[in-house]
């Protein structure tokens, strides 16, 4: 069983993308700020879980496309899914985006 936050991570990056281009749902920007959310809110026991599990379940179909949509848009502040992030009516300049993207690089790259 996978620990709720990196469930609830890979929920989030699939809602993301099924919303990326969906006005009645704000393009998606609840679920890119929800990822942060997630991640910042994740114990330690919680993200060790996490990280061995990726070790055993990197190659499987749904973690590799996860990666893939974290390259795609949440590696960089230029990138859709950050600039949707910073977007959100919720977000604040005072979270740390720079740990976010790293955290999000560790877990699905």
């Amino acid at each position: 069983m996978l620990p709720q936050p990196y469930t609830f991570a890979l929920m989030k990056l699939f809602a993301f993308r099924d919303r990326l281009n969906d006005k009645n749902k704000e393009f998606g920007r609840y679920h890119a700020l929800d990822l942060y959310t997630i991640l910042a809110t994740t114990t330690e026991q919680e993200w060790d879980q996490a990280m061995k599990l990726k070790d055993v379940h990197g190659k499987d179909p749904i973690i590799s496309e996860a990666g893939r949509l974290v390259a795609d848009y949440f590696t960089g502040p230029d990138q859709l899914g950050m600039i949707r992030m910073q977007e959100s009516i919720y977000f604040k300049s005072s979270l740390q985006i720079e740990d976010f993207i790293g955290a999000l690089k560790d877990l699905f790259l």
